[in-house]
């Protein structure tokens, strides 16, 4: 071996056990530290336990609870203390004392209609679509919970059976304020009380719309003021008016349009509850109830070929759970220079053959007392509804057939139904409809 190889030999095996010494010295200072450290970890534990780690922790977590409520202390200076929003029958929004509040109600209803007729010349046939309403409410409290307000707004409606004008149109425009005891004061526009079918929500029908019969006798909306009341078995209201079925009125010179314009309705809760009877169904599940109603109405008109109109309406309302039955008759007394008396009657139910579908039938008739050749209305129309989501979302298809032809007596109020005008002498027009309505 040579001098430089032993030199070199030496020199790593040197270095080698060297550093094997000095990483031996190495561990045994870090087991050292690490054994001294357990002891004392050791010793505080022996005297405070856990104690010492529960602090810390506790430290911590008060920190960010303290951060939490600050940040959410920000939240709440921004949108009002408490303020609640959410869903309940309608969107809303509150204040954290319920003196403000308001919701949202939207109502769209979109129908198909096809119609057969004799002697309508190229229109013997009609179909199509048509958006029959979509109307958006405003609802809530104001001041405090016993002012109350309400804005419906059509923003597309078919028809003109309820307005003075074409849509788009102001509904319900009122506020309300409850007076204790079951008595409340209304001023504004609104739904006249008198007749019980018409008092019940659109979205809310049996049928895909309100019946020709209701529509032609009912007092529609007016402007003025109304006083209510409301117990466990008794309900009414009395309203002072401008005129019957007029809206949005303007003060003119002439105004108004009548001398004096009332309308009036109670009603009778035999068995059941209130809410019940906000449908016109009964649905499964529901208790028994037993509604009896009647209203008049009186109005002194300043134009003389309106006439001066006095009429009263009864009806009965029976659920059973399941299944229900509803029959209102209308009269009127018409003083236009001639006295003329028209009456008419709906009878309609509904058998619900499963939780979701219903089968209905209706039956109506009335009788305009004049020399008209259109005299008398008589409809019959039978159908089925599917209940998606109750009276938020269905589905109602039926098949109508007209006995007597219609014409200009009645043509007007059975427009509301899709019903066309005849020719004279004609009649057995018949139509399918489907509609579709969502009420939420």
């Amino acid at each position: 071996m040579s001098l430089t190889k032993t030199v070199g030999f030496f020199a790593g095996t040197t270095l080698a056990i060297g550093g094997a010494a000095f990483g031996a010295e190495q561990n045994n200072d870090a087991l050292a530290q690490i054994a001294e450290l357990k002891a004392q970890i050791a010793e505080l534990k022996n005297s405070q336990g856990d104690q010492w780690l529960t602090e810390q922790r506790a430290t911590e977590i008060r920190g960010i609870v303290t951060d939490v409520l600050a940040d959410a202390d920000t939240r709440s200076s921004l949108q009002g203390s408490g303020a609640g929003a959410g869903y309940n029958g309608g969107f809303f929004m509150s204040s954290a004392d319920g003196n403000y509040s308001m919701k949202v109600n939207v109502l769209e209803q979109i129908r198909w209609t096809f119609d057969d007729r004799s002697n309508a010349g190229d229109n013997d046939q009609s179909w199509g679509f048509e958006n029959k309403r979509t109307r958006l409410t405003f609802g809530g409290n104001m001041v405090d919970s016993s002012w109350s307000y309400k804005l419906a707004y059509y923003f597309a409606y078919s028809n003109d059976v309820e307005f003075d004008q074409d849509s788009p149109v102001l509904a319900d425009a009122f506020v309300a304020k409850d007076l204790g005891n079951g008595l409340s004061f209304t001023v504004g526009q609104f739904k006249l009380p008198f007749s019980g079918e018409y008092g019940t929500d659109a979205g809310n029908l049996q049928f895909n719309d309100y019946s020709t019969i209701s529509n032609a006798f009912a007092n529609g909306y007016g402007q003025g003021l109304m006083m209510t009341y409301a117990s466990d078995a008794f309900r009414g209201a009395v309203a002072y008016v401008n005129a019957l079925n007029s809206t949005n009125d303007e003060f003119a010179s002439g105004s108004p349009e009548d001398e004096f314009a009332f309308a009036g309705r109670a009603e009778f809760k035999l068995s059941g509850t209130w809410d019940q009877f906000n449908n016109a169904m009964s649905f499964r599940g529901e208790e028994m109830g037993v509604l009896i109603g009647g209203g008049i109405n009186w109005s002194d008109s300043n134009d003389p070929t309106t006439g001066d109109i006095f009429g009263a309406t009864a009806d009965v309302t029976v659920d059973f759970g399941g299944a229900n039955i509803m029959g209102a008759f209308y009269w009127d007394n018409v003083d236009n220079g001639t006295s003329e008396n028209p009456y008419g009657f709906t009878v309609q139910g509904g058998l619900f053959v499963s939780d979701d579908v219903e089968l209905v039938a209706r039956y109506e008739f009335g009788d305009a007392d004049s020399a008209a050749l259109d005299n008398e209305f008589s409809t019959a129309t039978i159908g089925a509804n599917w209940y998606l989501a109750q009276n938020t979302a269905k589905f109602g298809a039926n098949f109508g057939y007209a006995f007597d032809g219609i014409g200009n007596t009645w043509g007007f109020a059975a427009s509301g139904n899709n019903w066309l005008q005849d020719t004279a002498g004609e009649d057995g027009q018949w139509m399918v409809q489907a509609q579709l309505s969502f009420s939420f």
